[in-house]
């Protein structure tokens, strides 16, 4: 068995950049939707935690524009993914990340998330990357619209 296929079944965490590269159509945005392709037809999990939902949202508003940051959140309903609202406990693990590496709080969901499912990480946030707590899922070069 490869990594890859010892790995296939392992949830997926979606982190903001990844979203904002799908939402953007930014490079990466094309693995983001692999991704809910194979999360329908594969049964592949996929989770988003609630505070990356909302940096989403907030940075595609700031940077692009409120219509395509309340298109993002209007297709979320139909989209693949499990939406985490981390209860206090899901809050200080990543508040642990945060204290301990040099991560965006935001990040530090993510990352707390991916290690609470056992999964991995879709970025293309080096920070997410060189922390190197979990996996992460390379997404590539960094797009405009940037966390």
């Amino acid at each position: 068995m490869t990594k890859r296929e010892s790995e296939a079944g392992k949830p997926k965490i979606i982190d903001s950049w990844a979203m904002i590269a799908w939402a953007a159509e930014e490079p990466g945005a094309s693995a983001v939707q692999d991704l809910f392709e194979r999360a329908e037809s594969d049964g592949l999990q996929l989770f988003m935690s609630v505070l990356n939902v909302g940096a989403t949202f907030y940075i595609l508003a700031k940077r692009r524009n409120a219509a395509l940051a309340e298109q993002f959140l209007n297709s979320l309903p139909s989209l693949p993914i499990r939406i985490d609202v981390p209860d206090q406990d899901g809050v200080m693990a990543a508040a642990r990340v945060k204290a301990s590496h040099t991560v965006a709080y935001g990040d530090s969901f993510a990352i707390a998330l991916a290690q609470a499912k056992g999964g991995s990480v879709v970025t293309g946030d080096d920070e997410i990357r060189r922390c190197a707590l979990v996996p992460a899922d390379w997404l590539g070069d960094q797009p405009s619209v940037s966390a």
